[in-house]
């Protein structure tokens, strides 16, 4: 092959790149609207202080690792957290643009006197900016093994897909360098059940 079939070959990979990274960027300037301005945030169940509601309606990128276990689920399931400091992980993504409800059972945080963690959960928006549905304070989940804390959130999102979680804060502080670990995570895609 000729140094000049390299040479186009090599300029019209370049420009495709360029082409895609604008049309990428043109894209993701128009953040997404909600259906409903405020969503309802609903009460927690074992403890009258347990998934308060943090922040809500905060819009941005996220720059995570990608979700441990991948995929999209379209049903409910259960998972565990292991050693996440705040803001370092997402969970896995499902089929979700309405109704969620996430339990924590079973937490431990190393190296912290406080326990509470705030649970945020996202909206995906394909070819737009995730949009944050809010952020609940659980700490009921760190009194004993077979402890549960709760949140739900109720809010639908135009051009949404599919939801995740995200642990961006650790007692309060999204600073500290402690590890949080849940044995159980429930999530629940069903306002029915």
């Amino acid at each position: 092959m000729s140094t000049a079939t390299i040479s186009r070959r090599a300029l019209t990979r370049t420009s495709a790149v360029l082409i895609g990274t604008l049309a990428a960027t043109t894209l993701f300037t128009t953040a997404a609207t909600a259906d409903d301005a405020d969503p309802v945030v609903g009460d927690a169940v074992e403890v009258a202080d347990d998934a308060s509601t943090v922040g809500q309606d905060e819009e941005g990128l996220f720059e995570l690792e990608a979700p441990d276990e991948g995929g999209v689920q379209a049903q409910n399931f259960t998972s565990s957290v292991r050693g996440w400091v705040p803001g370092s992980k997402e969970s896995r993504h499902w089929a979700d643009n309405d109704y969620t409800e996430i339990k924590f059972t079973g937490c431990t945080m190393t190296e912290a006197t406080g326990r509470s963690l705030d649970v945020q959960l996202h909206q995906a928006i394909p070819f737009g900016l995730d949009k944050s549905i809010g952020s609940k304070r659980f700490s009921n989940c760190f009194k004993g093994s077979g402890k549960t804390s709760r949140g739900e959130w109720d809010a639908h999102y135009s051009n949404g897909d599919n939801r995740y979680f995200t642990i961006p804060r650790h007692n309060g502080s999204e600073h500290q360098r402690t590890h949080v670990s849940v044995k159980k995570v429930y999530v629940d895609v069903s306002k029915a059940d």
